[in-house]
C-alpha cells in the first residue's frame, strides 16, 4: 500500500508540538474509516477540522492540507464546506485562532499557516473573479497558490534531522498571537 504523505506531514506536524523542547498541547481528531463497499450504506459524523493546539493561553483549530502541487484545490473533495463553516465558527470565540496549515512538499516542503479570515476573503475575490485587490500573485478562482500563501500566511519553518520534518511550532504560535488575537490589536490600537 502506498505511503500518504498527507497523513506523513500530519504525523510530523503532531510530533513536532508534543515532543518539542516546550511541550505544546495537541489534539488530532481521528477520522473514521469506513470500507469502501459500505460507505454508501454507512453515515459517519463528519469532523469539523484534523486538529486542536492549545499554548499561550490560546487554543488553535486548525485543518491541515498537504499537496506535492504549486496550489490547492478550492473542490469540495479537497476542502470542504464544513470545515471552512468550522473553522469560521470557532474563530469568533475569543482566544481562538483558525485557520489552515498549507504543506507545499515539492520542491522545499514550505509549510503557511493561512487564517480563516484571509483564507475566505481571498476565496471570495477568486471565486467572483473580482479584479480590484491587493494580491501581488495571480488570483486562481479554482485553488490557493504556493505565493499567495507567502503573502497572506505565516510561513512556519522546520528542518529535517533524518528521514521525517520538524516544524518550529513555538515561533508561528507566538507570531499568530502577536497578528490574530484581536483583544491585543484593539489594545495597541487605543
Amino acid at each position: 500500500m502506498a505511503t500518504n504523505l498527507g497523513k506523513v506531514f500530519e504525523e510530523d506536524f503532531q510530533k513536532s508540538a508534543t515532543q518539542g523542547a516546550e511541550k505544546i498541547f495537541f489534539t488530532r481528531l481521528k477520522d473514521t474509516f469506513i470500507p469502501p463497499d459500505l460507505r454508501n450504506r454507512v453515515r459517519v459524523t463528519k469532523n469539523d477540522y484534523d486538529c486542536m493546539m492549545f499554548a499561550e493561553s490560546h487554543l488553535f483549530t486548525l485543518e491541515l492540507k498537504s499537496t506535492k502541487d504549486k496550489s490547492i484545490s478550492f473542490q469540495e473533495s479537497v476542502i470542504k464546506q464544513h470545515q471552512i463553516d468550522k473553522l469560521s465558527e470557532a474563530n469568533t470565540y475569543q482566544g481562538v485562532i483558525s485557520g489552515f496549515i498549507m504543506n507545499f512538499r515539492e520542491p522545499e516542503n514550505r509549510v503557511f499557516f493561512i487564517h480563516i479570515e484571509a483564507f475566505l476573503k481571498y476565496q471570495n475575490i477568486a471565486q467572483n473573479q473580482i479584479k480590484e485587490h491587493t494580491y501581488r500573485s495571480k488570483v486562481n478562482k479554482s485553488s490557493i497558490s504556493l505565493a499567495i500563501c507567502e503573502e497572506i500566511g505565516i510561513e512556519i519553518k522546520g528542518f529535517k534531522p533524518r528521514t521525517r520534518w520538524h516544524y518550529h511550532l513555538k515561533e508561528f504560535i507566538m507570531e499568530a498571537i502577536n497578528t490574530y488575537d484581536t483583544k491585543i490589536q484593539e489594545a495597541l490600537n487605543e
